[in-house]
Formats: structure tokens, sequence, C-alpha cells
């Protein structure tokens, strides 16, 4: 234990020297023979513990991205080694005495460590390098070996094999790198490519002509005369595959591992299983027919528990969606699915494409309102939320609350024109009830544009049946407006479609004050005189509003229409002149005394 120290030690010190972390290497190296060693001294019989050390090895097989953390004597090269020098029954095997250690460690210092500075380091053979099994590593056996010892050579690179091969999985690809995938179809399924990367592993799988896959998608189980199929994972330190063929009723499956033919048995069809069923995950093909399996099969719970192992948004958006058109779901479960994708779908058309198959397949009930609309707010593109958003308003049977619920989704948008093209469609769609109208109101509200804005109060303005407390909103709301034309334009709609009583007046001429042009001013008092039939307090309060107009030409025409328009009397009379009394240009204050007494 105290040598080790030192040894860790020294690496920390000299960490930029080559030759101490090689000491360091070849110092745990030889602290593994002392223990057998020790082992065998005590009486352990070589061929016994031999047997227990690859049974050890067994069971400590791992994937490749645990390997790091597996004791050293699982790596298969080191392995390898120790086991020969177990069945050694020339090696010896006492200690050394502190009388002649002393000296081996002078020489040690004396000679090993100068020539140390000079002396390559013996590269490890390529075939070890590239992590191949233990067959292809060239090794004498020790002249020592009994014909026992020789026999347990043979075996010792067989089990060795079946240790690398037992690390295999695709598990353990993920430890690094990035993750890509691809997938292509060509000619109504006769060619299919698909391709994921994860790590350092890649994964494809090229068919050529029509095939199937058998119940459980963890084989091919027919494939068409001439079509070819080829599966492959390349780990990054060798590679296998197998070759699907067809040999007249049946098919050929030739299984390579590192371009060497193997027999494709359990072990070979457990590999295709796990690689099919990774490819199938992650790259979403056959994801709709795979899921209607699972649900046939292992029943909705089934599903939810398959939904751990998917990758990408497309996929995850299939199974869900095969979920939700099950028709397995309770309201409770529909509930769970909409939460579940809102927090896993990240693709905003993705999850707005599910979303949609929700809003369409099922009742949005009180209970599945909060999932729906947390989900909802969590997609950023306005696009795709205003398309959520605009199929489940357009669903019957929602509640007051649940439309708020969206309305309050749809306040979010950053889009003008998606806002305001959403929340046309939902009152072209429905009554704005009092429950909803103020979330209506408080997402238009939030509108930038004033053309966007006014092309929403429009379209509530000429809604059939509108109520005057929702045009008192609409004029109320239309004050935030600021371009002159836009808002002339409202104001004049509902001046001229609309009685002013006296619930909408004081709102009418409110917004009508914010008009900063003669113009346009004008031409909105100009709007309800035009109607005919004007009660008398609109027409007084047209002439209120027109002393704020400065223009004499403008102020003159709307009171000469105001005296041909309304039924006169003393009181109208008398504010008629007191407007026409500001006008400076004689011609135009001429021409209104001059109506003024015809009338």
């Amino acid at each position: 234990m105290l040598i080790q120290l030192i040894a860790r030690i020294a690496c920390a010190v000299y960490w930029f020297h080559p030759l101490v972390w090689l000491a360091a290497t070849r110092l745990r190296e030889e602290r593994e023979r002392a223990c057998d060693d020790h082992v065998l001294r005590a009486g352990a019989t070589p061929s016994e513990y031999a047997s227990h050390l690859l049974e050890i090895a067994r069971g400590l097989r791992a994937a490749r991205a645990t390997s790091l953390a597996s004791v050293a004597m699982a790596r298969p090269a080191q392995l390898a080694t120790r086991l020969i020098d177990v069945l050694d029954t020339g090696r010896s095997r006492d200690t050394l005495s502190a009388r002649s250690a002393l000296p081996a460690w002078i020489a040690a210092i004396a000679v090993v460590v100068p020539l140390a500075a000079a002396a390559p380091r013996v590269a490890e053979p390529a075939s070890a390098a590239r992590g191949g099994s233990l067959d292809t590593i060239p090794r004498l056996p020790s002249p020592g070996l009994t014909s026992s010892a020789k026999r347990a050579v043979p075996l010792l690179a067989l089990a060795s094999r079946q240790l690398v091969a037992g690390m295999d999985t695709l598990r353990g690809c993920s430890a690094e790198g990035a993750r890509r995938s691809s997938h292509s179809h060509e000619g109504d399924g006769d060619v299919v490519t698909l391709s994921i990367t994860v790590g350092r592993c890649a994964v494809t799988f090229d068919g050529e002509g029509k095939f199937t896959f058998n119940d459980d998608f963890t084989d091919i189980a027919t494939l068409a005369s001439g079509g070819r199929i080829v599966i492959q994972v390349d780990y990054g330190t060798h590679d296998r595959r197998v070759t699907i063929q067809r040999r007249g009723n049946e098919l050929e499956r030739v299984y390579k591992v590192d371009g060497d033919v193997r027999p494709f048995d359990d072990e070979a069809k457990a590999w295709l299983k796990e690689t099919l069923t990774f490819l199938l995950r992650r790259t979403g093909f056959m994801a709709e027919e795979r899921a209607r399996w699972i649900l046939d099969r292992r029943g909705i719970q089934g599903l939810i528990d398959e939904f751990g192992q998917l990758t990408g948004d497309y996929t995850r958006r299939i199974y869900y969606q095969a979920a939700v058109e099950s028709g397995k779901l309770d309201a409770a479960g529909y509930e769970r699915i909409v939460t579940l994708a809102g927090q896993s779908i990240d693709s905003d058309y993705e999850l707005a494409e599910f979303l949609i198959a929700v809003s369409q397949k099922q009742p949005l009930t009180e209970r599945m309102q909060a999932g729906f609309v947390t989900a909802a707010k969590s997609i950023g593109s306005d696009y795709e939320r205003h398309r959520v958003l605009t199929a489940a308003l357009s669903r019957p049977g929602l509640t007051p609350a649940m439309e708020a619920g969206m309305l309050d989704a749809a306040a979010d948008i950053n889009s003008d024109y998606e806002l305001a093209t959403l929340l046309i469609e939902l009152n072209d769609a429905r009554p704005i009830d009092e429950a909803v109208r103020p979330a209506f109101f408080k997402a238009a509200n939030r509108l930038q544009s004033d053309y966007e804005h006014r092309r929403v109060l429009d379209a509530v303005v000429a809604r059939q049946g509108t109520s005057p407390a929702m045009l008192a909103d609409v004029l109320t709301s239309a004050k935030t407006i600021n371009s002159d034309f836009e808002l002339a334009e409202l104001l004049t709609k509902v001046g001229g479609s609309y009685v002013l009583d006296d619930a909408l007046r004081p709102a009418f001429f409110a917004a009508a004050k914010n008009l900063n042009s003669d113009y346009e001013h004008g031409r909105t008092l100009l709007s309800i005189v035009e109607r005919g039939e004007v009660p008398r307090p609109v027409v007084l309060a047209v002439l209120e509003s027109a002393k704020d107009i400065s223009s004499d030409h403008e102020l003159s025409e709307l009171l000469i229409a105001v005296i041909s328009k309304v039924k006169m009397d003393d009181t109208i009379r008398a504010a008629i002149r007191e407007d026409a009394g500001s006008i400076g240009s004689q011609y135009d204050r001429g021409r209104v005394f001059e109506a003024l007494s015809r009338d």
C-alpha cells in the first residue's frame, strides 16, 4: 500500500513525465501478479484459480461506457497475461528477501532509470489498440507450460472473446459525443436507409426490396426476392453486422464480428433484437405500427413505459399520438400524456401537431385544461401556438374558464399578426360572453400594431349580436390605438352601425378625442351625422367634440352636414353658432351661417 501511495504522489508531482506514468502502470500490473503468486503459494490449484478468475471476469462484464470504472482484472489483455502466468508451472513464486531486494533497488536506480529516458516505449499490438479480442493478439506460450496449461490457452482466448462480445451494448454508446440520426424511404418502401450516431457508435440499416418485421419488431420476417438487408453497428473499436437475403423460401442470415463469420446463435439474435429496437426508438421508423403493437400486447401502461426509452421529438410525438388515438385513455390518462408531451417534446411543430390531435380527439375537460394550457405556453413559435389554440378554441363544449385559459396562453404570442388572427377566428367561431370578455380584451390590448389592433376590434364590431358591453370594451380598447387613420376607421364603423346610447356615448367620444388629425376627426363625426335620425344628446355630443377641430374647412363641412341632416332646435342652433364663431376663415364661417339661415 505504501509503494502504491508513493507511486500516486509521484504521478501527481511529475504528471508531465511519461516515464512516471509508465512506471506506475507497470507497478499496478506487478501488484496483480504478486497477488496471484500469493494465492498459489497458499496452496490453491493453478487450474482452479484460473477458472475462478474467468468467472469473476464474466461477472464484471459491463457496458463500454462504464469500462473505466471496472476493476483492472476485467480488461481482456491484462486478464490473458495473468491467466498465462497462473498456469505457468515453471514460474518462480518465491518472495524477494530484504537482503536481496537492496541490490535490486540499487541496480534499478543506477541502470534502468538512466536508460529509460533513451529507450522507446514498445507500442501495443495494433489489434489491442483497436480493442480486438484476445485471440487476435499474438502471444507465445511460456516454455514451461504443461500440456494441460497449453490446452487451457485456446479456452482462454474463447472466454476472452465471449467477454468482449458481452460488453457490446448500444446502451453504452451514449456516454460521449453528440447524437445524429436520419432515415429515408424510396419507392414505397423498396429502399430504406436508417442511420444513427450516438457517442462513438454508428448504427446503420440498409434495406433494398420490400420487407416486413416479425410480430415484435426484433427481426426480419419476410423479404422480397432479390432483396438484401444489412444491419451494422460500428462500436468504434470493432463492428458487427448481419446480412439478410432470401434463398428460395427461406431467409439466410450471415453474421460477422470484425469481418469473421460467426454462427447466428442466441447471442447474435439478442444483439439483433437490441439493435433493431435501438434504431426504431431513435429514428421513429415504423413508429405508428410499433406503438399499436405495444398497445395491443402490453396495454396503455406498456406504451407509457416505452416513452422513457424514446429519443427524438418526432418519435415521441408519434407514440404519444398513438396513445391518444387508441381510445384506451381515460381523462386522467389524457391529462398525463398531455403534461408529459409538454415536458419532453422540444420541437414546436411536433408538440403543436400532438396538441392539435388531442384537441380533435378528446373533449378538453376542466381537468385537462391546466396541462393543455401549460403545454401550449411552452411552444415558442407564435405560428405553432396560434395553430394549437385555434384548434382548441374551435371545439364545442369549452367552458368559459377553459376559454379564458386558452386566451391567457394566447396573450404571450409576440407576433401581432398571429395573435390578431387568432382573436378574429375566436370571435367568428363563438360569442365572446361575459366570462371570456376580460381575457379577450387583455390579449387584444397587447397588440402593438395599430393595424392588427383595429382588425380585431373591427371583427367584434361587425359580428351580429355584439352586446353593448362588448362595444364599450371595444371603444375602451380603441383608446390605445395611436394611428389616427386606424382609430378613425374603427370609430366610423361603430358610429355608422350603432346608436350611441347612454352606455356607448361617453366611450365613443373619449376615443374620438384622441384623434389629432382634423380630417380623421371630422370624418368620424360625419359618420354619426350621416346615419340620419340622430338622437338630440348625440348631436350635442358631436358639436361638443367638433370644438377640437382646428381646420376651418373640416369644421365648416361638419357643421353644414349637421344643419342638413338632423332635426334642429334652439339648443342645437346655439351650439352650431358657438362652433362657427371659432372659424377664422370668413368664407367658411359665412357658408355655415348661410346654411343655418336657410334651415
